[in-house]
This record gives C-alpha cells, structure tokens and sequence, in this order.
C-alpha cells in the first residue's frame, strides 16, 4: 500500500468511525473519551511530561462534565461529589510541588495538558451531537479548501516559521469552503441545530479562525519537540493531535459562544 492510498484509507476510515459514533450520545461521550487519554499521551511525549500525572484530574473532569450535562437520572449530590473529586485531582499537581517533587516548569506543564485537552473534551460533552458532527464536516471542508486554495494560489505566508505551508489565500478558501459547508448543513442536512442561519454561519466563523490557530498551535508544540508528528495511530495521518488540534482548540469557543446565545 504506497503512501497515498494508505492515507486515503485511513482518513475514510477514520471519518466513518467519527460520523458513526457521534450518531448516539453514548458512543460520542466513549468516542471522546478515547481521543482525549491518547491526545494526553501524545500531547506528555511532547512536552516531557509523565502521562499518569494528568490522568487523574482528566479522567475526574471529563466524568464530572458527563453527569452536569447528562442530568435525566443522575442526582444532583452525585454530581457534587464528582465535582469536588475533580477540584481535589485538579491541586494533587500543587502538592507534588509543594513536597518538592516536581519542579515549575512540571508543574506548568502538568497543567496546560489538563486546560489544553482534557477540558476542551469535557466541554464537548455539552455540545449537541449534531452540531459536534457540524463542527467536524466544517473543519474538514476548510482543511480542504485551505489546501487546494494554498496549492494553488497562495503566495503570502500566514506563519512560515511555524507551518511554511499554510498562506493567507489558503486561510480565505478555508473560510469560504467552512462558509459553504455550513449553509449546506444548515439547509440540506435537516438537523435540529438549535441556531438560525445567520448565528450558525458566525458560529463557523468562529470554528475556522480558531481551528487555523489550533493547526498552528499544535505545530508549534512539534516544532519546540522537534517532531513531524504527534504520533502514529493513524497510518499516513500521524497522531489524534494531528487529526483533532482544530477541534480541540475550537471546542471552547464554540461552548462559550452557544452560552452567551
């Protein structure tokens, strides 16, 4: 299998198990579950970081935000209890600290893989699962717009230092492209979205330039390990964090923007 077709079978593939499982809550909720332990793995080999140090506070976040969003049958003292397990995994890091047992920088470390992935996935949970799939289709339509635009047209680099490729042609196509994805789902899909098409199309928006400065954070992370990829799940792909740096950084601002709605 060259290089190409490996790619090709393995973003299909990778798409039809996204699309499949984000048909149930339940299947989204193991889903995400899965990406953020392996993006944690990936994101604590890049940053010197040891993997089970997050876990905990990971782990307790993420079933905190599962029993607040997904509150038919649960008791309210359940989730309370969860919560406060949560803030108490959440400053195990300070104690470790404290004891000079880990140093500053650990310390930091230990703390932008919890904000960086953990919560971005925990926020997901409260995100209707139509419009997470929304959120997907967008950013795979801007990738490629991005990519076909910059192939062919881009001349102005957008951040060469961090990613050479990338140009701000590329940017506008993706724009465009998430634009025209969005009026499509809007219209065609026949998904309850929640929104009005004029709040939908800000909201893609906000998913394309937040999803760009998620691509290039995660670039940045790689550039600073010295890596080409986050890792190897995904053959010809690299690893989750390659797959998901848009999503995981858009995540946030899309929960918070549905808030203030």
């Amino acid at each position: 299998m060259n290089e190409l077709t490996k790619r090709t079978f393995f973003g299909l593939l990778y798409s039809i198990i996204v699309i499949l499982a984000l048909q149930t809550y339940s299947w989204t909720v193991v889903l995400l579950g899965i990406f953020m332990l392996t993006g944690l793995r990936e994101f604590s080999a890049l940053v010197d970081l040891h993997y089970k140090t997050v876990l905990l506070p990971a782990l307790f976040l993420y079933l905190t935000s599962f029993l607040y969003h997904h509150q038919a049958g649960v008791d309210i003292n359940v989730i309370k209890i969860a919560a406060a397990f949560s803030l108490l995994a959440l400053f195990i890091p300070f104690i470790y600290f404290i004891f000079d047992k880990i140093s500053l920088h650990m310390l930091a470390r230990m703390y932008l893989a919890v904000f960086y992935l953990a919560l971005p996935f925990s926020l997901a949970l409260g995100i209707d699962s139509k419009l997470l799939l929304s959120i997907f289709f967008i950013i795979w339509a801007s990738d490629s717009f991005a990519y076909l635009t910059g192939k062919n047209f881009g001349k102005h680099k957008l951040a060469e230092k961090i990613s050479p490729k990338k140009t701000i042609e590329g940017v506008i196509g993706g724009l465009a492209g998430g634009l025209i994805t969005a009026y499509l789902i809007y219209r065609y899909s026949g998904w309850e979205l929640m929104l009005k098409l004029p709040q939908f199309l800000i909201l893609t928006l906000i998913i394309v330039i937040f999803g760009t400065l998620g691509d290039l954070l995660e670039s940045r992370f790689k550039r600073l390990a010295k890596v080409k990829d986050s890792g190897n799940v995904i053959p010809g792909h690299g690893g989750i964090l390659d797959r998901l740096d848009s999503f995981i950084f858009v995540v946030p601002f899309v929960y918070v923007f549905l808030l203030i709605i």
